[in-house]
């Protein structure tokens, strides 16, 4: 079971308002839902005065307060075990299923569009077996080459692809699109009109035009049970990785955005085809 917990605050400056909200008091609702096999467990608390009770929260939640479903605005006691649910795996999957889509409506268009995989500690090799299907120029800069030696070797078998894999930053310089799954921590040598693909905002400036958030209709059951207060990737992480909805990690995203502009695969697309060519 899941379990999502929305804190909704209903505070009033008037002085009437706010006695009337105190003698109310808060209010707490659990309701049960279910879509596809996922039971979660819909946690409500309104807060009238102003303090949430943590106790009485703590008595509804149980077992599961240590991966709690909810919005990182919330800020939780200390030493009760409280803990948000984070997830990684499923925004690395977005990362690498919006570049490999691109990949595979360009393959007409730049069969030979250069293309960088960056996981500097080899997280995603897994990544690299869509890669390969449309691009026939494709470089992993990694620091851990071992994760890549098995999965390159078994690729170069069966369809003869050939992967460069190096540490060497410099590497990805004159890549048109670099997939970057993991959250970028350290300066690298992106051209400034390369597509950068990543997970998360990086921690560093990074040139390029850089995209992290992905949006995407989520399917129609999950949609029914989704607290309002999540957003659609990261109650659809949620899914993937403590639902085991792993079919959910073919979703391809309709846009990505940075803090100033969206892009939708197509216009990526017809980005790369007017600068590459």
């Amino acid at each position: 079971m899941l379990t999502a917990l929305t804190i909704k605050k209903e505070e009033s400056r008037k002085w009437y308002k706010k006695l009337f909200n105190y003698v109310r008091g808060n209010s707490l609702y659990s309701e049960i839902k279910s879509a596809r096999g996922v039971v979660l467990r819909d946690i409500t608390y309104i807060c009238r005065n102003g303090t949430v009770n943590w106790y009485a929260l703590d008595s509804e939640i149980g077992a599961q307060r240590n991966h709690l479903l909810c919005d990182d605005s919330i800020v939780f006691p200390k030493n009760m075990g409280f803990k948000r649910f984070e997830n990684t795996d499923f925004k690395r999957r977005l990362a690498c299923n919006l570049g490999i889509y691109i990949l595979s409506k360009l393959k007409g268009e730049l069969p030979d569009i250069k293309t960088a995989l960056y996981d500097p500690a080899g997280e995603c090799p897994d990544a690299l077996k869509g890669i390969v299907n449309f691009c026939g120029n494709i470089n992993v800069v990694s620091d851990n080459a071992e994760a890549y030696e098995g999965i390159s070797e078994e690729l170069m078998d069966e369809s003869g692809a050939s992967v460069f894999i190096s540490g060497k930053r410099d590497n990805l310089s004159d890549c048109a699109l670099i997939i970057a799954p993991c959250r970028i921590s350290e300066s690298i040598p992106a051209s400034g009109g390369a597509i950068v693909l990543t997970s998360f905002a990086p921690m560093v400036c990074t040139s390029g035009l850089v995209y992290f958030d992905y949006h995407f209709r989520m399917p129609n059951m999950f949609d029914r049970i989704k607290p309002e207060s999540l957003s659609c990737e990261y109650f659809a992480g949620a899914l993937f990785t403590k639902g085991r909805q792993y079919e959910l990690g073919s979703i391809v995203p309709t846009t990505c955005s940075n803090f100033s502009s969206s892009q939708t695969p197509r216009s990526i697309c017809d980005y790369l085809i007017r600068t590459v060519r």
